[in-house]
């Protein structure tokens, strides 16, 4: 009788098990808890939460919460458009961004909008968004360059006065002024470029809150020569009006939205706060004036027109309200010495020396509410700030890579003398350490024309 063998269980295959070992050990990243995630997030840089979003459909949905956290942790971006025939820097007709966290250089998808590169003239950034101006036909609207998102603003043709502009083969501008008008403007009737636009009619552009926040937010502008400050309020059912705000001293110097206040620096130095809480119109709530009694602001003040101007900015940081006074010199040399114009001409060459403007220096002061005056400050300690023609920003520099502390970041904003000669204009930019007081690039330019010049643009892409 034969006897058979029974056979037993297979011996187990050591890789099998290893790897199914291997499977239930790895982190199932894709059911991450979504709070534990989003604070995950909250921490990583822009260009990173974007990468983030691609792992799967559960991160990407996450993240896009984060648009609801007002202190996301965003850097202002360098935006710089598309280069037009008189500006001698190379471009390949793409608008870019510059990263100051990692150093690259993006392509912005938007960048094939005739419109927006070439019939367009950006007149402020804020919250995101671009505020431009269309040359050809009048009017503002506002514009996410990440989500294309756009808003068109109400005519301001009769609220500028402006009853007549042709644009001849050249691309230039006819216009004309209601007599009214004509009769406070130099600008009655003359001929114009597109660019020359934003220093006639709009200085400054800004958004009084996020949109992605807020669906009422209004759009305010320094506009007549920095003459007036104008306002519209974009309601719930989207209609949207302009109104000056009157009652304080021109020029403004620049204008600044922070929780609902509308913070306006006036003429020697006064500063005026409007609440925008109404869903009607603002009201201005406190007018602090003579600030440029302050001796150390006045003495800051104090230099020769003839080799330097300035230009202020209003930054909100850390709950105050701060004054930037940045120092440009006029005329300055390859090593840096401040000429006199007359200085320009010499015996030995038969052309002027090319010394474009240049900014050299910032002061800082904090407004005291309580004694109703500047403070001079001598350290931003660990926040950097962004100024130009942008809604001026400042930033925690520790939490951002790449992001120099107790620094100003700043784009060129000189309109006056933007356009006024072939060979510079659009290239005053840098960063200016406010320690060693030492001023250095953060991108390299290959030209000192840059039209239309870069700004500074927080990424928005919700």
């Amino acid at each position: 009788m034969a006897i058979k063998r029974r056979r037993g269980p297979s011996p187990p295959n050591i890789a099998n098990t290893e790897a199914r070992r291997r499977s239930s050990s790895m982190p199932k990243w894709g059911q991450l808890v979504g709070d534990v995630l989003l604070q995950i997030l909250n921490r990583l840089s822009f260009v990173d939460v974007q990468r983030a979003k691609t792992v799967c459909l559960h991160w990407n949905s996450v993240a896009k919460q984060l648009k609801l956290y007002t202190k996301f942790h965003r850097i202002p971006w360098l935006l710089i458009p598309p280069q037009d025939e008189e500006s001698n820097a190379s471009s390949d007709n793409n608008t870019k961004l510059f990263s100051i966290e990692d150093g690259q250089l993006y392509s912005s998808k938007y960048a094939a909008s005739k419109e927006i590169c070439y019939q367009s003239f950006c007149v402020g950034s804020s919250h995101g968004y671009m505020i431009s101006i269309n040359c050809e036909r009048n009017n503002l609207f506002v514009f996410n360059p990440l989500t294309e998102k756009r808003t068109e603003l109400p005519a301001m043709d009769t609220f500028l006065g402006r009853i007549i502009e042709d644009m001849d083969s050249g691309g230039e501008y006819l216009i004309k002024f209601a007599p009214k008008v004509a009769s406070d403007s130099r600008f009655y009737r003359g001929w114009t470029c597109s660019r020359q636009l934003r220093e006639h009619y709009i200085q400054k552009a800004i958004l009084s809150c996020d949109p992605c926040h807020n669906k009422s937010y209004g759009v305010v502008l320094i506009c007549w020569q920095n003459s007036k400050i104008a306002f519209c309020q974009r309601g719930d059912s989207g209609a949207m009006s302009w109104m000056y705000l009157e009652g304080m001293d021109a020029p403004f110097h620049d204008i600044m939205c922070h929780e609902n206040k509308l913070y306006v620096l006036a003429n020697c130095g006064s500063l005026a706060v409007w609440d925008l809480g109404s869903d009607s119109f603002p009201v201005s709530t406190k007018t602090i004036t003579s600030l440029f009694c302050c001796a150390s602001l006045r003495q800051t003040l104090n230099v020769s027109s003839d080799l330097y101007t300035s230009r202020l900015y209003l930054v909100e940081s850390s709950g105050g309200v701060l004054l930037v006074v940045r120092r440009i010199g006029e005329f300055v040399d390859e090593e840096g010495r401040v000429l006199h114009e007359g200085d320009l001409l010499t015996d030995k060459a038969a052309e002027p020396l090319v010394c474009a403007y240049r900014t050299l220096l910032f002061d800082l002061f904090r407004m005291d509410f309580d004694k109703e005056t500047w403070a001079s400050m001598k350290s931003l300690d660990d926040q950097a700030v962004f100024v130009g023609g942008n809604h001026s920003a400042s930033v925690l520099a520790c939490d951002l890579p790449g992001c120099e502390k107790n620094s100003v970041y700043f784009t060129d904003d000189y309109w006056e003398r933007m356009n006024e000669d072939y060979l510079y204009g659009g290239h005053d930019m840098g960063v200016y350490n406010l320690k060693d007081k030492s001023v250095k690039h953060f991108y390299q330019l290959d030209a000192l024309k840059i039209q239309p010049p870069p700004c500074w643009f927080l990424p928005n892409p919700w």
